[in-house]
């Protein structure tokens, strides 16, 4: 009787170890290649768990989501097919004018985004509804993108997610209508040091923002998170992205508005 081979059952993930290294890279204010294969993980899902392990490891209260690689061109081409989530933190959370202070003098890549402040709790097993359904306030923001890797799109999604999403810090704007959404698209200018360094993404690059809320709510489903009442949802970048690499004065003009901030040197 010939003899059945069985098929070798892969080990359980264990998101710690991976963890461990990125927290540590956190309070070292360091980056680093990439995270050893044997603790890497493999699946959106387990990025997700070390994210999971990395932010309360942290300790911070979180304040909301920031939403990645949710342009058209960016979701069909990661292969994860919508964006990726990341948790903003309270500690890292500020106001218009703020001055920030990056732990270590790599590039930091600043994006003016869409953030939606969320009207109502939304439950894991509660019926699926339109984004717009939940959104209680449309305002600007500044997201800071900063990996604890030293190219974060190198190291594959999983592990860009486990670094939770690559997030640094978010600067909170004015409230606009949503109806104006397109026109701040068509007025925004983003300048460093009074100099204009770039305006809104267009085409392919563009960001939905309720598309991207909407990737927020499937991803919470499915990893049975509830979204409160009052969190931020910052849904990816409406400029062109660009890094930072010292010092400077941002701002952005839009809608007759501003939304200014500071890095400050390392």
């Amino acid at each position: 009787m010939p003899e059945v081979m069985s098929e070798a059952i892969p080990e359980a993930f264990d998101p710690q170890p991976a963890a461990d290294i990125l927290l540590a890279a956190y309070g070292e204010g360091r980056q680093f290649a990439e995270l050893p294969e044997a603790v890497r993980p493999r699946t959106m899902a387990e990025g997700y768990d070390v994210q999971d392990r990395l932010v309360a490891a942290l300790g911070a209260e979180t304040a909301g989501w920031k939403l990645a690689i949710g342009s058209h061109r960016g979701k069909r081409g990661s292969g994860v097919g919508r964006s990726i989530a990341g948790r903003v933190l309270r500690n890292r959370l500020h106001g218009e004018g703020a001055e920030l202070r990056m732990p270590h003098a790599g590039a930091v890549t600043i994006e003016f985004e869409i953030a939606y402040v969320i009207a109502r709790d939304i439950a894991p097993d509660a019926p699926a509804v339109p984004a717009a359904e939940v959104v209680g306030e449309t305002r600007a923001a500044f997201e800071l993108v900063l990996s604890r890797y030293f190219d974060r799109r190198a190291v594959g999604w999983p592990s860009f997610a486990a670094d939770n999403s690559a997030f640094q810090a978010l600067v909170l704007g004015p409230v606009f209508a949503t109806g104006d959404l397109a026109e701040v698209g068509r007025s925004l200018v983003v300048e460093v040091d009074g100099v204009e360094r770039v305006r809104a993404v267009t085409g392919e690059d563009e960001t939905d923002p309720l598309a991207a809320l909407t990737d927020l709510m499937a991803v919470a489903r499915e990893r049975g998170l509830t979204i409160p009442a009052g969190s931020i949802a910052s849904t990816g970048t409406l400029s062109v992205p660009f890094d930072l690499t010292g010092p400077g004065r941002i701002t952005a003009r839009f809608l007759g508005q501003s939304l200014g901030f500071t890095l400050l040197p390392v």
